[in-house]
This record gives structure tokens, sequence and C-alpha cells, in this order.
């Protein structure tokens, strides 16, 4: 019997990406342009000290995430790090260090509890770890050759960003906001609208900086609105109903925005990664009331 990949039945299930992006405040990335492995914490090739500076970061700092990155797979050199904060505001912070060594010394917490400066150009994520997952690398890599023809984004490789029946996933940073599925035929589509401020609103997942229930509602309203504008909703409120949720948002137009969501889960169980041994159902979120207003 032929392999089935996730991503090639996710597609032919017509899955929603909706709400699907994790929930992160911070991010650690560090360049690795060598093999990764499954788990590149505990298998990469990695410094004992750097092993145990990035465990002990991603404890100390909540909601952070390490991730791996790389322009290619090449020799070990000099290092970059970006230590980003998505929530509850956005920053961006650079290290170029001269080996991956001094990844070791880096104070992460400090950081990330400082991190303000604005990114100069989008910083894009596109998982290509196909160690981890086989679409992550068979449709990571030609989105990610699409977008190196742009110089207007600051273009990386990453290790695994959740979500691999939606590949090729992307990451835009600082904001987090999560892109899949999207096609090579989609990098120009995505570029233009990271220029513009705006979601490219075809392969939206949601943003990290909000719970999954949040991510729903921002989703539907731009879907029944095509407002497209980048930071155009604030959260006003989350109430929690007997049988789901009320989201408040509020328009930077001034528009008030009530969304109730149910949450429940698909009809069936499915394999939803290329190594799954059993199948699960997925988590899906359904609008059952939408009213409009002026705040």
């Amino acid at each position: 019997m032929s392999r089935v990949y996730c991503s090639d039945a996710a597609r032919l299930r017509g899955d929603d990406n909706t709400a699907t992006a994790a929930r992160i405040d911070v991010w650690i990335l560090v360049e690795l342009p060598i093999t990764w492995g499954r788990d590149p914490i505990t298998e990469a090739a990695l410094p004992q000290t750097v092993r145990a500076a990035l465990k002990r970061a991603s404890h100390e700092i909540p909601r952070s995430r390490v991730v791996f990155i790389r322009k290619r797979v090449e020799c070990l050199g000099a290092t970059r790090v970006y230590i980003v904060r998505s929530a509850p505001h956005v920053g961006v912070t650079r290290l170029d260090l001269d080996a991956l060594e001094d990844v070791a010394t880096v104070p992460f917490v400090s950081i990330a509890n400082n991190t303000t400066s604005p990114a100069t150009r989008p910083l894009v994520l596109v998982c290509t770890h196909g160690q981890h997952d086989s679409c992550c690398g068979r449709r990571g890599y030609p989105l990610f050759d699409a977008l190196r023809q742009r110089d207007d984004i600051d273009l990386w490789q990453c290790s695994h960003i959740g979500g691999d029946r939606f590949a090729a996933n992307a990451v835009v940073l600082p904001w987090g906001i999560y892109y899949g599925p999207v096609e090579p035929r989609d990098a120009d589509p995505l570029a233009d609208s990271l220029a513009r401020d705006e979601i490219f609103l075809p392969a939206y997942r949601g943003r990290c900086s909000v719970s999954k229930v949040v991510q729903a509602a921002e989703t539907f309203v731009r879907r029944e609105t095509n407002v497209l504008a980048r930071d155009a909703f604030e959260l006003v409120s989350r109430e929690k109903l007997e049988n789901g949720w009320m989201v408040r948002l509020r328009e930077s137009s001034g528009t008030i925005h009530d969304v109730t969501i149910e949450r429940s889960d698909s009809p069936e169980g499915s394999m939803l990664t290329c190594t799954a041994t059993t199948a699960t159902k997925a988590v899906q979120f359904r609008v059952v009331d939408y009213r409009q207003g002026r705040g």
C-alpha cells in the first residue's frame, strides 16, 4: 500500500486551519546549520553547556519556545541568535556570536524581559524539519526556495513549529503569525501582504499571542469582513459561557465584534502527522452567533 502523507490527507479531507497557532510569548531562535534530528534539543550535536542553557531558558521564561534556524546545511561557524517577544508587546533582539558555544553565555531571561526593539524586516520562518515530519521537508523546502527571491524579509528555515498536516508552515515574527498550508505559488502574495502590514488570509492559522478561542473569533471576523490590516483588532474581553465563549473584539475603526464560539471535535479521527500511530480527532471551533456594534 502506498504511503499517505499527513498534509496530502488533510487537503483531501478539507481540514480547517483555523485557530491552530501554538500559544507562545517568547521565541528563542538559535542558528544551527547542521542536521537537527527529530528532537534537536536532545538529538542535535549541541555542546552540553548550550543544551543546558536552552533548556533552562525555556523553563524559566513563561510560554517560550526554542526553535533552531538555518539558511542551509553547512559547517558550524558564527552563530545568529534572536530573542523575539510576541506578547504582551512585540520586539526583537538580535545577537551575532562568534561560535555556537557562546550561546551558553546569553542572558536569555533578562533579554526576553527587556526586548522592545522593532523588527527592521519581518522575520519569516519556514519549517523544513523533515526529520520531525516528512511533510515539513517535502513541502517546506519548495516554499523556502520560492521566498528566497525576496529581499524585503529576513528568511530562515526552522525546526518544528507545529501543525505538520498544514505544511508548508511559516511563522512571521515578531507578531507570531502562523500560516499554513502555504504553496510555493503563494510566496509573493504572502510577502506582498507582509509589506503592506496585512494578513494573508487564505493561509492564516492564527497568531501565537492569543488563545485558540480568540484566534477562532478573529479569523471568523476577518473572513466575514475581509479586514486584512495586521493590527486591526484588539481583544476587549473573553467570557466563558455554559457551552462555549463570547469573544469581544474592537476594530481600529471603532466597530465592536461579538463572536460566540463553541469547541468540538472532528466527526472522525485521522492520522494528524506522518508519524502518528493512532487516529486522533482534531479540535474544531464553530461560530454560533455574531453581532456588530459601535464602541
